[in-house]
């Protein structure tokens, strides 16, 4: 398989992920970086991941708190949507399948969506993100008001059983054409 660089130890996926979508997707390796989100990491170690799995011919997860320009250094992209929908919220602070697919059509890099089913750290409960740290940096990534509690709750409002879970799906793929999976984060 082709490989940046012809690593001969790489490891390629075999798997095409979305083959009946618009947008299929062959990630280059079965390695890769898990979610961790731009606010839980800093800049600086958002941009080295995003750097490396470019380097690597890896991708990365954004983890829920959405795609920051550090995860914008040339690295694939699987876009981590929680329960808060950051990065994917409508001025009402409610997910907007709108802004979902303006991001993923300028965005090349956001290979596939995942959506994240519960908060695993948190099980039953929601997390909490102080007002005081949310700077404009924050606001603007997240889609939330500046130096405001920020909650990301302990469950979904977009959908409430499989069924509307597939819909919810669905919805996504149709209209971006990307891969959408599923996580389930058991704390």
């Amino acid at each position: 398989a082709h490989h940046p660089g012809g690593d001969k130890t790489a490891v390629p996926c075999l798997k095409v992920v979305g083959s009946r979508r618009r947008r299929p997707w062959r990630p280059m390796s079965i390695i890769n970086v898990s979610a961790m989100s731009f606010g839980s990491l800093g800049a600086r170690a958002i941009t080295a991941l995003n750097r490396g799995v470019a380097e690597a011919g890896a991708f990365h997860n954004t983890g829920e708190g959405g795609v920051s320009p550090y995860h914008q250094q040339g690295g694939e992209l699987i876009w981590q949507l929680g329960t808060a929908y950051f990065g994917a919220r409508g001025p009402d602070g409610r997910f907007s399948l709108d802004i979902v697919a303006e991001r993923c059509a300028s965005e090349p890099k956001i290979r596939a969506i995942e959506i994240k089913l519960s908060q695993g750290a948190k099980p039953g409960k929601g997390g909490i993100l102080p007002g005081k740290k949310v700077t404009a940096e924050i606001s603007k990534i997240r889609g939330i008001p500046i130096g405001q509690e920020c909650i990301s709750p302990s469950g979904h409002t977009e959908f409430y059983d499989v069924e509307t879970l597939l819909d919810f799906i669905e919805a996504i793929a149709e209209r971006t054409g990307l891969p959408v999976g599923i996580k389930s984060a058991i704390g």
